[in-house]
């Protein structure tokens, strides 16, 4: 292939790849070195902006525009150098105490992003979510009445497969149209010397379940059971 051509194929790579990954604001390059292929990266960050420099191979690069596996392998290996320069929107999550139990709580300027916020809150009831890996992803759907219901059937749904497939997750996306929602979970093995899981989170009650709007976006919560 020609140099050009192979340039613009992993130049269109990289483009999908760092959006996938989940940047703010960010620059790049991609060179034809000796030695090899190098992508540098110098992406916002609230102190300022990081540079990251990695050794790339075009071939994988065009390869992952159509092969998923080869993408995801892709993102599992950038995202723990640019996991600082992630998109922080208006999405946040947050634990409440309930007796013996955990509150979760997200908040975002969808009912969507308020669910995968509250997905996060989710891992963090187990482990420090910036020990988990996203490298292999799950799929997930699940349908219900209405949103509350929805979303109890989401926590449960991730539940289910932290529990079945002995994972945590640290990244979601989720798409809701009328009472579906098609999402995805990515994560990584339950390794218990590097995420020293807290608890065992049994399930998502109906206790405080709640999905409004809220100060002009969303809010989604209820109570797990650990």
């Amino acid at each position: 292939m020609p140099l050009a051509q192979d340039i613009r194929s992993a130049r269109e790579a990289v483009e999908h790849l760092l959006d996938e990954v989940g940047l703010r604001a960010f620059v790049y390059t991609v060179e034809r070195k000796e030695g090899g292929w190098v992508l540098a990266v110098e992406c916002a960050m609230k102190e300022g902006w990081q540079a990251v420099r990695l050794r790339v191979d075009p071939a994988e690069l065009r390869a992952s525009l159509s092969d998923a596996a080869v993408r995801e392998r892709l993102r599992a290996e950038w995202g723990p150098h640019l996991r600082a320069c992630a998109k922080r929107g208006p999405g946040a999550w947050e634990h409440f105490e309930h007796g013996a139990d955990v509150g979760v709580r997200g908040r975002g300027a969808s009912r969507a992003e308020a669910f995968a916020q509250a997905a996060l809150a989710l891992t963090a009831v187990v482990t420090d979510l910036a020990e988990v890996e996203p490298r292999e992803r799950v799929a997930i759907e699940c349908e219900a009445p209405d949103d509350e219901l929805l979303f109890a059937e989401w926590l449960n749904a991730l539940v289910y497969e932290m529990s079945t497939r002995k994972m945590l997750f640290s990244r979601f996306r989720v798409r809701i149209r009328g009472g579906r929602l098609a999402g995805a979970a990515w994560g990584e093995q339950v390794d218990v010397a590097r995420h020293h899981p807290a608890v065992e989170v049994k399930g998502a009650t109906y206790t405080t379940l709640r999905v409004a709007r809220d100060n002009g976006g969303w809010v989604a919560q209820t109570v797990v059971d650990v």
